[in-house]
């Protein structure tokens, strides 16, 4: 059985456009989870994607 990695990437703005690129990147990966800011905060809004 192959060892399974997961990485998690954080940006300021277009995370979801990277992540797709690097899950793209890499056979057999996929983007699982896409986490917003829980509140505001320096910079961004609640909700913002991260």
């Amino acid at each position: 059985m192959k060892p399974k990695s997961t990485i998690c990437l954080w940006f300021d703005m277009d995370a979801q456009e990277a992540a797709r690129f690097y899950a793209a990147t890499f056979p057999n990966s996929k983007v699982t989870a896409v986490g917003k800011a829980p509140g505001d905060f320096p910079g961004g809004k609640e909700g913002a994607r991260s």
